[in-house]
């Protein structure tokens, strides 16, 4: 597989490939002697619904020394990890030596584990961090994820914030995947799509929608066909309505974690 310059830029990871494509980068996989060669073919054995490379992706994400490597292994490991796998403090090795890029990127992608158990991470880590901008962005995953400023203050401390993590910790069905606060179930972000696209088409506004659009692109690995810049007319709000009406004749389970239509576990 040929190296990209930008690793799986973008909303998704791509297309998926032909099986037999797939059949042959399984092969190849002891024959490789790049990281970045070795990333993106565990990202399309992944994408094919082939999770028996999740031990690749780890070892490759604590040990790679390279920033764009390392991005793409965390944005991977997040959209793939289960719950089982992010009680296992080894599979996040990484972030007892990691950039402050690094850490960012795995605090950005945190909320879309759907697991409550990325929080002590995050709260460790918002404890060690005092670099101002990814302090920004620790706080504004937990914020994303537990919700905490609607009952404490944006800037609590680890301890408060810790409780109210407790908290919901006690009423959580711990075999499910939430997304703010609630069972996962993409037919709700597919709602909240529809909705904010009608809003921009009324404004004649862009979209700004970026989370959402990402996370069903990734959960169903159907593409969604608008974005944060995308600038909202008739044609585009169709093209959502023919995507969410893709997206609705597919199998969902509330609680669930997908991805590229397969089930994480």
């Amino acid at each position: 597989m040929p190296e990209q310059s930008k690793l799986a830029s973008g909303i998704w990871y791509g297309p998926m490939l032909d099986k037999q494509v797939i059949a042959k980068l399984k092969e190849g996989l002891v024959s490789i002697t790049t990281e970045r060669e070795c990333i993106l073919s565990v990202m399309e054995i992944l994408k094919s619904g082939d999770f028996s490379v999740k031990s690749i992706l780890i070892g490759l994400m604590n040990s790679t020394e390279d920033e764009e490597v390392l991005n793409l292994c965390i944005r991977l490991f997040c959209s793939i990890a289960t719950n089982e796998d992010l009680l296992n403090n080894e599979n996040l090795a990484f972030l007892s030596k990691s950039s402050d890029t690094g850490v960012n990127t795995f605090a950005a992608c945190a909320p879309t584990t759907l697991s409550y158990h990325v929080v002590p991470y995050l709260l460790v880590l918002l404890e060690e961090w005092e670099d101002i901008y990814v302090e920004q962005t620790i706080r504004d995953s937990l914020d994303s994820i537990l919700n905490y400023t609607s009952e404490i203050s944006e800037q609590a401390s680890i301890d408060e914030i810790g409780e109210i993590y407790l908290d919901k910790m006690k009423k959580l069905d711990k075999g499910k995947y939430y997304y703010k606060q609630e069972a996962v179930f993409p037919g709700n972000q597919a709602k909240q799509l529809i909705s904010q696209a009608f809003s921009a088409l009324k404004q004649s506004a862009d979209l700004k929608m970026s989370i959402i659009p990402s996370l069903l692109s990734i959960w169903s690995g159907e593409k969604c066909p608008v974005s944060y810049n995308t600038r909202m007319n008739q044609s585009e709000l169709e093209a959502v309505t023919k995507y969410v009406t893709i997206l609705s004749e597919k199998e969902w389970v509330v609680g669930n974690k997908y991805f590229y239509g397969h089930r994480v576990e």
